[in-house]
């Protein structure tokens, strides 16, 4: 428990002082990481059995420690995942001592944690001394956590279609509009609820359909035909657009569709012959 928050400076300055470091330092790691949020739910876990009256609070911080555990678990093992959970095991920890104070009562388990903080507060102390190193790769550290927090997609297509029941067709002369869609994979700790992709589909002669619009995020800026709107729960969800006609028909020749993130960074593309 107070291990993960006493430990995590340590974890941090590791993983960027030795970006090479080997397979077998990365599973220690990993299996340490593992150690402390299973230590840090087990503290949740003592305060539910000793008490009948427990903040629901607790309950759902408890149920996202499980969470982030199962998830670690699963993970492919590289050094931007470790960082990851390494910052969200240190803000688990914090989180963790601000409900057990705000819950009167559970007192005496509070009482309990509080010397399990103070045995490592000499730890902590030392881990403060090397801020102004950490301070410097700050930026660095961010991406890493952005990095694990993003979105990809899977099963994109591009099809033309006709009439009111979308009927696939492979001419550009009876085709009506095209489709594009694909599949959002999971991701437990990606921001939840209503998000855009950016849908750009060219021509063969290079002109983007649509709405041929653009937008920018920080420095990328995205020519795209449509805006695609969806609600995301952290689990895969399936998204389908429409890029209409605009002309008397379809050229004939290769489309290409290509699929950005929220942040503008390009998650797949897929090409569509037109007859």
């Amino acid at each position: 428990m107070a291990l993960v928050a006493g430990g995590l400076g340590y974890y941090t300055y590791s993983l960027n002082k030795n970006k090479e470091a080997t397979e077998a330092d990365l599973n220690s790691q990993k299996e340490q990481v593992l150690k402390d949020l299973n230590a840090l739910k087990g503290s949740y876990d003592k305060v539910v059995d000793d008490n009948k009256n427990v903040n629901q609070d607790l309950l759902d911080a408890r149920d996202k420690i499980g969470k982030y555990i199962d998830s670690l678990q699963n993970m492919k093992l590289n050094v931007s995942a470790l960082a990851r959970f390494k910052n969200q095991a240190f803000a688990l920890a914090k989180e963790r001592d601000f409900l057990i104070r705000k819950n009167d009562s559970l007192a005496r388990a509070n009482t309990a944690i509080r010397k399990d903080l103070d045995s490592v507060s000499v730890k902590l102390d030392d881990t403060s001394a090397k801020a102004d190193s950490l301070a410097r790769q700050a930026n660095s550290l961010k991406k890493v956590v952005e990095a694990g927090s993003a979105l990809q997609i899977s099963k994109l297509t591009i099809e033309a279609v006709k009439g009111t029941k979308n009927k696939i067709t492979e001419r550009g002369r009876a085709a009506e509009k095209l489709r594009v869609c694909f599949t959002v994979g999971a991701n437990r700790i990606a921001k939840s609820g209503s998000r855009y992709f950016y849908v750009k589909v060219v021509s063969p002669s290079g002109v983007t359909l649509g709405a041929n619009d653009s937008t920018s995020e920080g420095e990328n800026t995205v020519n795209y035909s449509t805006a695609t709107h969806f609600i995301y729960d952290n689990k895969n969800v399936d998204v389908c657009d429409f890029i209409n006609r605009t002309g008397k028909e379809f050229d004939k020749g290769t489309y290409k569709v290509t699929v950005y993130d929220d942040r503008l960074n390009e998650v797949g593309s897929a090409n569509l012959l037109l007859k």
